[in-house]
């Protein structure tokens, strides 16, 4: 941290450098600008509503080699990781380049993967097929062996509250949950699902490992849906 902001010092630029609590999902722009500026976003508003802009450094990067290199988003770097694989690493990567590829770069597997998962461990989605091409939002690969994924049977819900108490957002996932699982989709709406941020830390925690975030997934899907048809 000190090295960035004496470098930004140096380079006498006009920003500052802010240092923030490690806490999942930090990230995330709402969280990010709650931490920052203390101004929260609106529900179903974007941060530009508020005054603010939220770009990651890649983004930063792939506009600076846009306008000024004239270089189109062609590669990007990707974090290929996972218990399951010999040799990880980060790769950039031409976009279109089939994940296989980038597992034979690492050396292949060093044992028969339980799961692939494109994206981070918590918010990535799982994929059945290694021909699978890189896209522009693609930012890791993981191979993961059946100890790093835990895997266990799902249970009852027994309202323990750990969803509620984890959730960034102040949702209610297990509420959420059994409306979607029941096709009432506008009372999930009228909850607030659409400001769900499927960070998974819901489903992370929950003791029932109920697919908590694929609920939400499922539900913001059939609400948009259902717009597009009225």
């Amino acid at each position: 941290m000190e090295v960035i902001k004496k470098a930004a010092e140096n380079a006498k630029l006009p920003l500052e450098v802010v240092s923030l609590k490690v806490k999942y999902p930090q990230g995330d722009e709402k969280q990010l600008l709650k931490a920052v500026t203390g101004r929260e976003v609106p529900s179903g508003a974007l941060p530009i509503e508020i005054g603010c802009v939220v770009s990651n450094v890649g983004t930063v990067h792939a506009v600076y080699e846009a306008v000024v290199l004239d270089k189109p988003l062609i590669e990007r770097v990707v974090t290929v990781s996972g218990g399951a694989l010999k040799n990880p690493q980060n790769l950039k990567v031409r976009i279109g380049t089939p994940i296989s590829s980038l597992i034979e770069e690492c050396g292949g597997f060093k044992e028969v993967p339980a799961k692939i998962v494109v994206g981070g461990p918590m918010m990535g989605f799982t994929i059945y097929d290694l021909d699978t091409p890189v896209t522009k939002g693609t930012s890791g690969i993981l191979a993961l062996t059946s100890r790093e994924v835990n895997g266990a049977h799902r249970t009852a819900c027994i309202s323990c509250g750990r969803c509620i108490e984890a959730c960034p957002m102040g949702l209610d996932p297990t509420n959420l949950f059994k409306y979607i699982d029941h096709s009432d989709y506008d009372s999930a709406d009228s909850l607030g699902l659409m400001d769900c941020k499927e960070c998974g830390s819901c489903g992370f925690v929950c003791l029932a490992r109920i697919p908590l975030v694929q609920g939400m997934r499922l539900g913001k899907k059939m609400l948009r849906m259902k717009k597009v048809k009225s």
